[in-house]
């Protein structure tokens, strides 16, 4: 009498289902699908990751389809969930805020941005503004709106741009929509920290020496500084640092701008104009960069999404 083969266990690829998943979510956020203010709901379901675990434990002497199956239904019901959370916002108006401040004597300024949730565009003012800064918000039911901090000392000024941090229900999600516009004529450095923001920063005819941008899930349209001849004298290289997990990022380099591009990647698309940025090893150039006054030094690194630079 033959005894019964016992049944064997099998791997469950539930870090490749995972994977599967954030990916549809990212490509519909990337299409305009999905709103990126949706992360800021779904990261509430990481408990389901453990019970995902769970399950392919419990289960892993079932048919792997089956299993795999379940698991893909149980993160599409959990992103359903997130988006009938983030659609159901309780009743409310939206409320406008404004500021500006004054040039005065400020030749150079840092800027600091804290922003989550929302949208964000920066540009410039007109090049006859007596203001610094110029900036709108506008929140719904009073939730996420800007804080202001400014300090002036002599020529130099410091301004602090924040989301006003509240007490608010877990359904209730910050949906703020920023305007933040600066003089053309004065020597800027950004940091910016974002979190599930559309951002659309154009500083093509700002003077920006320095631009540090840390994206935590999100949409990202970046145009550099465009420097006329004239600015060479006292700026001839542009930082831009940027730290992104799961984001799409777009970023174009205006002609006449030579540039060097170093990117680290992981699990991330990249698109890079080798017709104007030779690959080099690991980085990108110009073929005029070490005779172009006007340069931009760009490093990226950027774990699950899509660079795009051009």
């Amino acid at each position: 009498m033959s005894e019964k083969e016992p049944q064997r266990a099998v791997g469950i690829p539930i870090w490749g289902i995972f994977l599967l998943f954030l990916g549809i979510v990212f490509l519909l956020q990337a299409l305009d699908v999905l709103p990126w203010g949706l992360w800021g709901t779904l990261w509430r379901f990481w408990p389901v990751l453990i019970i995902i675990i769970g399950l392919g434990i419990l289960l892993r002497r079932y048919n792997v389809w089956l299993v795999s199956l379940l698991i893909l239904a149980i993160l599409g019901a959990c992103l359903g969930i997130a988006i009938w959370q983030y659609g159901a916002s309780p009743p409310g108006g939206t409320v406008t805020e404004s500021y500006s401040e004054p040039l005065g004597e400020i030749e150079r300024a840092e800027v600091e941005v804290d922003f989550t949730a929302g949208s964000l565009t920066v540009l410039s003012l007109p090049s006859s503004s007596s203001n610094l800064v110029e900036a709108s918000s506008e929140v719904r039911d009073g939730i996420g709106g800007m804080r202001v901090d400014f300090n002036r000392q002599g020529s130099e000024g410091r301004l602090y741009l924040t989301t006003e941090r509240v007490d608010r229900e877990f359904w209730e999600e910050v949906g703020a929509r920023w305007e933040v516009k600066f003089a053309r004529n004065v020597i800027l450095t950004f940091n910016i920290r974002t979190a599930a923001s559309n951002l659309s920063l154009d500083f093509s005819e700002l003077k920006v020496t320095e631009l540090r941008l840390d994206i935590d899930a999100g949409n990202c349209k970046l145009t550099l500084p465009s420097l006329p001849p004239v600015y060479s004298s006292y700026i001839t290289l542009t930082h831009v640092y940027i730290k992104a997990d799961v984001a799409n990022i777009e970023i174009t380099i205006p002609d006449g701008i030579a540039a060097r591009v170093e990117v680290n990647t992981d699990l991330c698309a990249l698109d890079v104009d080798e017709s104007r940025f030779s690959k080099q090893g690991d980085y990108y150039i110009s073929s005029d960069f070490d005779t172009n006054p006007n340069r931009v030094y760009l490093e990226i690194n950027c774990d699950v999404g899509r660079v795009e630079v051009n």
